[in-house]
């Protein structure tokens, strides 16, 4: 019978800490994947670098002023969500539904947007410099200001030097 108290202890044990990074405060290497956090949270001034938000929901989320580089943001829903002046040096965003999302002036040096969905973006003023966007939908997004130099564009041709604003092949 002690035995089976204690087999129980551990099982419980496991399965309680195994979803307790959906709690962590966010933070440099935090774990959220596949947490799902209700809609309009205000995260302005974030720092979660080197952090894993893959396959999650933050649909019109405030990650305004954010430092997330080197961030894993793949495969989640950032619908309508907001980066303005946000730093996302070398995050992977592959295969997430950004649409609708703001990314005015924000840092997306060597950003990883392979197949995402970035209908109706705006990237006024941000430096995309490396960037692959590669098989990304970018339907009606904006890149009004925009460096594109070095950048991968979607049929996966390289943007030129002096492709500011638009990709020159």
């Amino acid at each position: 019978m002690k035995n089976i108290l204690i087999i129980l202890f551990f099982i419980l044990f496991s399965i309680i800490n195994s979803y307790a990074a959906c709690d962590d405060p966010l933070g440099d290497g935090v774990d959220y994947s596949f947490c799902q956090f209700s809609e309009e949270q205000d995260l302005s001034r974030a720092y979660a670098p080197n952090s894993n938000l893959s396959f999650i929901s933050f649909i019109k989320v405030n990650l305004d002023k954010s430092i997330l580089m080197n961030t894993n943001l793949s495969n989640g829903n950032f619908a309508e969500a907001s980066f303005f002046r946000a730093n996302l040096y070398e995050a992977n965003l592959e295969g997430g539904n950004f649409e609708k999302s703001n990314f005015t002036s924000a840092n997306l040096t060597r950003v990883n947007f392979k197949g995402s969905s970035l209908i109706e973006a705006n990237f006024k003023d941000s430096n995309l410099f490396g960037s692959d966007f590669t098989g990304s939908n970018i339907t009606n997004a904006s890149f009004e200001g925009a460096n594109l130099n070095n950048s991968t564009w979607i049929d996966g041709s390289k943007c030129s030097l002096g492709s500011i604003g638009e990709c020159k092949k």
